[in-house]
């Protein structure tokens, strides 16, 4: 049985949204997820409503309405968006399609050619989940404050992943103004992410492919544009394409993220596989944490795709391991100890820490979340704490 698909409603007039609920009970494989009156809550009725298919009411005056669908396709451009409308003239059509939608119907909606439409999208999706390629798991670092290691994670956690798993491994800086990974891999990209995005929204794979730069540990890395400033040219849009991409030629994808919520962040955790959420063992951070897991669990996101990591720890810390969990009432998947003198020479030198002879402590701690990383099949870790050492194990959601 197909899956189900989500539909969304928005349309001022009373008896076309009771029309349109009667039709909707008809369609198999269809649910209305909502329904509502104006674009004006639109947005946010998408981002909560997660819906396959937007059933949008385009009025008279269009000129609104069409702008707004062209802003929700761009944040959600795997949005199949129905217009419906009394003028069917060319140019309203034209404009329409120009905005985003992929249907354009006439009021009344006509049941058949509603339920054409929504066959038409079913179709589509089993035909792309029949021919789509084996596809790798996309890892998004995260911290909600800055200076707490999440790139110096991403950076030795992408190598020691292709060491671990002997497979390829991607690594994308998604701090698009302020990305530090090429620093911390001494690298000098001539190409960037910039170059693979196309102003009409396409991102071309085999270009994009020849914008990866290869690092001598045989990990390829995507960088931030070179000027901050050509940063606002990059939309979600874009980042669901190379992402797509990324994960059609490697087996991982690890994704260096911002320290913010923005729409191209949010479009990375949705489709990663895991975000690993990086605090440190003090107040502001665990703060930071425990509104971070809210706003993922407000998003949908549980313990089967949110890690949290707890970086830095030391024996001497006040916040024992053991606390932490308790007081951020969440799992803790992994502890990375502290070590100062190896991360700052790492960072200077432009060496990660996994390639460095004889092995730090944080070195060897990476190595194992990558071992451990390597074993999960999309599971909960049931975590136990004791005398500041982690013990896990995991267990089938």
């Amino acid at each position: 049985m197909a899956e189900r698909l989500r539909v969304l409603v928005i349309d001022s007039d009373d008896s076309v949204r009771e029309r349109l609920r009667r039709e909707l009970e008809h369609i198999e494989d269809v649910e209305l997820a909502l329904e509502i009156k104006q674009i004006g809550d639109g947005l946010e009725a998408v981002r909560s409503a997660k819906p396959d298919i937007l059933v949008l009411e385009l009025p008279r005056n269009s000129e609104e309405t069409l702008k707004w669908t062209q802003q929700v396709k761009l944040e959600f451009p795997d949005l199949n968006i129905f217009v419906t409308s009394e003028d069917r003239t060319p140019e309203l059509i034209i404009s329409a399609m120009r905005a985003g939608a992929q249907e354009f119907l006439s009021r009344p909606v006509d049941t058949g050619e509603l339920k054409q439409a929504m066959d038409k999208v079913l179709r589509t999706r089993e035909q792309t989940k029949a021919h789509a390629p084996a596809s790798g798991k996309i890892i998004s670092v995260f911290s909600k404050k800055g200076g707490l290691g999440s790139t110096t994670l991403a950076v030795n956690l992408g190598i020691a992943l292709s060491q671990a798993t002997n497979k390829k491994v991607a690594l994308l800086d998604l701090d698009l103004q302020l990305g530090d990974v090429s620093s911390f891999l001494n690298l000098s990209p001539e190409y960037n992410i910039l170059d693979a995005c196309n102003p009409d929204d396409e991102v071309d794979g085999v270009k994009l492919q020849s914008c990866l730069t290869r690092h001598k540990s045989g990990l390829f890395v995507l960088a931030e544009p070179k000027n901050p400033m050509q940063a606002e040219n990059i939309r979600p849009s874009h980042i669901n394409q190379v992402l797509g991409h990324l994960q059609s030629m490697f087996s991982y994808v690890i994704v260096d993220t911002p320290h913010t919520f923005d729409p191209r962040t949010l479009e990375a955790f949705e489709l990663s596989d895991y975000i690993m959420l990086v605090a440190v063992p003090n107040i502001p951070s665990l703060r930071a944490t425990k509104k971070t897991l809210q706003v993922f669990k407000d998003l949908g996101y549980g313990l089967d795709k949110v890690k949290v990591i707890v970086n830095r720890t030391n024996k001497k810390d006040k916040i024992r391991t053991d606390q932490i969990s308790k007081t951020i009432h969440y799992q803790v998947s992994w502890v990375i100890p502290n070590n100062y003198k190896a991360v700052i020479e790492s960072v200077d030198s432009g060496v990660p820490m996994v390639q460095r002879k004889g092995g730090s402590n944080v070195a060897k701690s990476i190595l194992g979340l990558a071992e451990e990383i390597s074993r999960w099949r999309r599971t909960a870790l049931t975590v136990e704490i004791k005398e500041g050492a982690l013990n896990e194990s995991q267990k089938v959601r």
